[in-house]
């Protein structure tokens, strides 16, 4: 009965063990996605600089490109708290 009863725990601490990996892999592709845009965002606002001395006269690249930018991070935001939601760890 001793060993039944430590099969069943050794079973029960592996799925356990299997879903906290699950969840790690999870929070790793989030962190994953977030530095992608981030990377996004840097180089838009990169470019923007880089065409602000070149600029006709009313043009606004980097403003425009801040613009970008922040619309970015706003979608990548709402989209994590949309996934966030359904998560208890998130």
């Amino acid at each position: 009965m001793t060993r039944q009863i430590g099969e069943r725990y050794q079973a029960s601490s592996g799925a356990a063990l299997e879903e906290r990996v699950h969840v790690l892999e999870a929070r790793v592709h989030d962190l994953d996605e977030r530095v992608g845009v981030l990377s996004e965002v840097i180089r838009v606002l990169a470019h923007g600089l880089e065409e602000g001395p070149t600029a006709e006269p009313g043009e606004r690249p980097v403003a425009d490109a801040a613009r970008r930018a922040y619309d970015l991070l706003l979608v990548t935001q709402a989209t994590s708290h949309t996934t966030d939601a359904g998560n208890p760890d998130g």
